[in-house]
């Protein structure tokens, strides 16, 4: 192990530091092996150092170990180290090829809110802005999304995540077609900013949207439809509900903790989404996506008396707030984890 930093040098011919960079690849599918990589700090600075080779397959078979280091331990590579370096490279089209790798990178060190504390630290509203700008342009499979999602149950999280620069756009990931990673994460990043009432006059500005995903084509009668948003009326027979259930999930929780705020619960009866979301709770087959749905409801038809949710800006006991952690298998295929799914 302690000779394979050298293996990787530039000196090295180019077959010995490929060949090296897979052999590593493959022992970090090990988990003891994983572990002496991890506590290598000079072979993770010959990884780094790799990236910014000539051949792509180099660079990328590095970034890939990079990926499956932090999938075992955030805190062998800090934020305060990995962040700029991660930026560096996003912001140049030359290392295109290696976005997706650090997107995943992004997302396992600042999965836990402790962690993505930390990271916030170094990170500036413009660096969000980048990092809608890529989602917005599929220039990575949508790990940026995630890592949004994950900086959101964070003070400075949120206060970038609502700036009126990048949070119209992403709203609009909600519906991007193709992408669960990015319309799962985009909800679960509502979801979070939701547990702060300070941002619900943010939120419900774009109410249509977050409730669009969850409307299907049903029939309503005229008077009913003439309370709804412009955007939620005379929707074709045809419109399909968001086909992910978790996704569904997050959209139901953010109805929910938003509606502890009062002004949106006047809201949600003044525009009748009560008729949406009662659709909605009839389609749906999943019992709990069911109960979810219809604690909103009822903050919605019953008698107001004090609502009590929670505390601005705490995430519940038992919530899960991370993507799940990523990995890359040896041949290259990348995978979610089981471990530690959002819930």
């Amino acid at each position: 192990m302690d000779a394979l930093p050298s293996l990787l040098q530039s000196h090295q011919p180019l077959a010995v530091r490929k060949g090296a960079a897979e052999l590593i690849l493959g022992l970090t599918n090990d988990a003891s092996s994983l572990l002496l990589i991890t506590g290598n700090k000079e072979l993770i600075n010959s990884l780094w150092d790799a990236l910014g080779d000539k051949d792509r397959k180099l660079s990328v078979t590095s970034s890939q170990i990079l990926v499956n280091i932090t999938s075992h331990s955030a805190q062998a590579l800090t934020a305060q180290d990995t962040v700029p370096r991660v930026l560096q490279i996003l912001q140049h089209t030359e290392t295109v090829h290696l976005y997706n790798s650090m997107a995943m990178i992004l997302n396992n060190i600042s999965r836990s809110p402790e962690e993505a504390d930390i990271f916030t630290t170094v990170l500036t509203l413009a660096d969000c802005q980048m990092f809608v700008k890529l989602v917005s342009r599929h220039q990575e499979q949508g790990y940026l999304a995630a890592v949004l999602g994950n900086i959101a149950v964070t003070p400075v999280g949120r206060e970038h995540l609502s700036h009126e620069s990048v949070f119209p756009e992403i709203i609009s990931f909600l519906t991007m077609p193709g992408n669960i990673i990015v319309r799962r994460n985009t909800a679960r990043l509502l979801r979070n900013l939701s547990f702060d009432t300070k941002t619900h006059t943010a939120l419900v500005e774009y109410l249509p949207q977050i409730v669009y995903p969850l409307v299907g084509g049903e029939e309503i009668d005229e008077e009913d439809m003439d309370k709804l948003p412009i955007d939620l009326q005379y929707l074709p027979e045809d419109k399909c509900r968001e086909p992910d259930l978790q996704t569904r999930t997050y959209l139901s929780d953010t109805l929910f903790q938003m509606g502890g705020t009062y002004s949106v619960r006047e809201k949600y009866r003044e525009e009748n989404y009560y008729e949406l979301l009662k659709n909605y709770d009839q389609w749906e087959e999943d019992d709990d996506a069911r109960e979810r749905i219809q604690n909103t409801i009822y903050l919605i038809v019953q008698n107001d008396g004090e609502v009590d949710l929670r505390k601005d800006g705490d995430v519940p006991e038992g919530v899960e707030e991370a993507e799940e952690v990523v990995i890359v298998k040896r041949e290259g295929s990348e995978k979610m984890s089981s471990e530690n799914m959002g819930s």
